[in-house]
């Protein structure tokens, strides 16, 4: 192999930031645009100031206290910040807004786990999963939580009593003659029913949102019935009258034409963001009292740090400064006219803290490329892969790294032989740095595997040896 081909060949993609967040709301014009505003703060994101960019998303909320756009990029912000409780309160209030929301249902999630709350983790990463079940990175921190719960026993914070329930105000008397009425079968139940929506709309009578069933060919039970009249002639109290049209409801006796899940007054939102914030306030006396081992649900961030403090220790620049030609040739022998080319490869130690498992799927990249009919020399070759332990004795050396290889550099390799690095992340998802998931990551290092046992880059997309390549994230919310 001559010279000139032992260049370092790079595997370049530039990665664009893309958010599933826009801004979802439509301004009227004001002095200061806020969709502006909000590009402005997204700038600020993307690089990793967090602080300039909440700055900017107070003002908007000034604006609009309730924007969903702003108030999840700030939660992230914030989560990004390690200022997890306030994090939590801001994806809570896009969830009082919007119960589905996938972003705010996993940031809840991180929240929690952040906090050491695991099982209210778990929770929220099981409503996001149920909401986007193919998704990588919810299922990422799903089996991230469950490892911890199972290895680290603690005492869940006992939750303030939400449970809602029925609230009555004093039930207009014109209504008791209706209800016996229908109680002695004088008027039908579609009469009934539309005092009864009446009553529900204007929260003179509030029943908490069921699983209401198709409507039902039963009778409405004669106790029900019974008990409307004896209301009318306050024989029993009206928590007795509302729980027989509860009753009814559940049960698709009696069909309410309203909305399952009724719109909650500001006076309700306030009061569950009040029970909210005393559960945060349990849960941080709880850490303190119980001097509550932590294991944070995203890894990025310690991974980083822990290959920068042992940066010397890798010393992996020098390694990749080492020429092609100090590595011994691979050895091949020929069967059936076919050249069997036998690679020996050396695997450098994951970084520590690492979550994700890339050495076995290393082994996936070598059966990729032992399963390519490739030719050398107008001859068929097969290639075969042992792993040593041996680094002198390697023909290829491979490495996993995290350190800056340059801008949308993903990864590098000598060609023939030598050196393969492997990029786990970057900090082009949210400014800070995010690991990529475990399938980028074997898709990257199968690219540069392919460079190692003498491949070059070609033009069609579909081919692993295509020059660029989008990777996904682990662990990031925005992705």
């Amino acid at each position: 192999m001559k010279k000139d081909m032992r260049n370092i060949f790079y595997f370049v993609l530039a990665i664009l930031f893309t958010s599933t967040i826009s801004f979802e709301t439509i301004f009227a014009q004001t002095s200061e645009d806020p969709e502006q505003m909000f590009n402005l703060a997204k700038e600020h994101f993307v690089n990793g100031e967090y602080k300039e960019a909440i700055t900017i998303y107070d003002e908007i909320l000034e604006i609009f206290p309730n924007n969903i756009s702003t108030l999840k990029m700030k939660g992230i912000a914030q989560s990004n910040l390690d200022e997890h409780t306030n994090s939590l309160k801001l994806f809570f209030k896009v969830l009082q807004y919007k119960p589905n929301d996938v972003i705010a249902l996993t940031g809840m999630g991180v929240g929690f786990g952040n906090l050491g709350e695991y099982q209210e983790s778990i929770t929220y990463f099981e409503k996001a999963s149920s909401e986007k079940p193919n998704s990588i990175i919810i299922n990422n921190y799903k089996n991230f939580i469950n490892s911890v719960i199972l290895k680290y026993p603690y005492i869940p914070t006992e939750k303030p009593d939400e449970t809602v329930k029925v609230q009555i105000s004093s039930i207009p008397e014109w209504i008791k003659p209706i209800a016996k009425w229908w109680s002695e079968g004088k008027i039908k139940d579609l009469e009934f029913n539309s005092a009864l929506r009446y009553l529900i709309e204007n929260k003179v009578i509030q029943i908490p949102p069921v699983e209401t069933l198709k409507q039902s060919d039963e009778n409405i039970p004669e106790w029900v019935k019974n008990n409307a009249g004896w209301w009318a002639d306050n024989q029993i109290n009206d928590d007795a009258f509302v729980s027989g049209i509860q009753y009814l409801i559940e049960n698709g006796l009696i069909l309410i034409a309203i909305e399952n899940k009724q719109q909650k007054s500001q006076e309700e939102l306030d009061h569950e963001f009040y029970l909210f914030e005393k559960y945060l306030r349990d849960i941080s006396n709880n850490i303190i009292k119980e001097k509550r081992y932590i294991e944070y649900p995203n890894p990025s961030q310690d991974v980083i740090k822990k290959f920068l403090r042992d940066y010397i220790k890798w010393n992996f620049e020098e390694e990749v400064k080492k020429a092609s030609e100090k590595f011994p040739d691979p050895t091949y022998q020929i069967d059936d006219g076919v050249y069997i080319i036998h690679y020996k490869v050396f695997i450098n130690d994951q970084p520590n803290g690492l979550p994700l498992d890339h050495v076995s799927t290393l082994k996936n990249s070598f059966a990729f490329w032992e399963k390519q009919d490739l030719s050398t020399d107008n001859q068929n070759a097969r290639m075969e892969f042992e792993v040593t332990n041996q680094k002198h004795e390697a023909n290829v050396w491979v490495t996993w790294v995290v350190r800056d290889i340059g801008d949308g550099v993903l990864g590098h390799a000598h060609l023939g032989k030598g050196v393969v690095e492997v990029t786990l992340g970057d900090y082009n998802c949210d400014g800070s740095f995010q690991l990529y998931d475990v399938n980028s990551v074997e898709t990257i290092m199968t690219h540069e595997l392919g460079h190692s046992i003498g491949l070059k880059h070609v033009s069609e997309e579909n081919n692993i040896m295509y020059p660029s390549f989008v990777p996904a994230y682990a662990y990031c919310l925005l992705s």
